[in-house]
């Protein structure tokens, strides 16, 4: 999850964790390189915009802010389904 505002971040970011998914977090795209979020399944970005970088594999989904955590949920089950256990 990497949202600069550090509030929508950790409510999005607990929604995901509540339903099944480890979630790591940054504040921008900057901070989340070179950590365990450099090799995401999957990056959530809210309300940023960015270009892939060399050897990105994991797939991006953009949320504006505001977006209703039921609706994120289903746009990051839609494209990983949670894998309990791991």
């Amino acid at each position: 999850m990497i949202a600069e505002d550090p509030k929508a971040r950790e409510i999005y970011a607990r929604v995901l964790e509540f339903v099944g998914y480890d979630v790591r977090r940054a504040a921008n795209f900057v901070d989340a390189l070179g950590t365990a979020t450099s090799d995401a399944d999957l990056i959530v970005l809210c309300n940023l915009a960015t270009l892939s970088y060399p050897g990105q594999r994991a797939q991006v989904i953009r949320i504006p802010e505001g977006t209703p955590p039921d609706v994120l949920v289903a746009n990051v089950y839609q494209r990983l389904a949670p894998r309990p256990g791991l």
